[in-house]
């Protein structure tokens, strides 16, 4: 439960020493190039997304997307495509 969170400086180093070094995971360079690209308005069709789950900003009919096969679900290409910072 959040109520029960302790964010004080001895409790997360505690957590830390439990946890060990913490990266976030991402997908893979290789998993990202094998997805479908194209622009929104060539894909639309009625009943389609109109906003990326990711950003959840509305799509444009020139935005650039990438397609998950499996689900069908459409995000922006840079919203997949950020790099980690570290």
């Amino acid at each position: 439960r959040d109520e029960d969170f302790d964010s004080s400086y001895e409790s997360l180093t505690a957590l830390a020493s439990v946890l060990g070094d913490v990266k976030p995971r991402r997908t893979s360079d290789s998993v990202i190039k094998s997805l479908p690209k194209g622009l929104y308005k060539d894909w639309k069709r009625d009943g389609s997304d109109t906003r990326c789950p990711i950003c959840l900003d509305d799509y444009t009919p020139d935005d650039e997307l990438m397609k998950v096969p499996l689900c069908s679900h459409w995000l922006h290409q840079g919203c997949l495509e950020v790099r980690p910072f570290f």
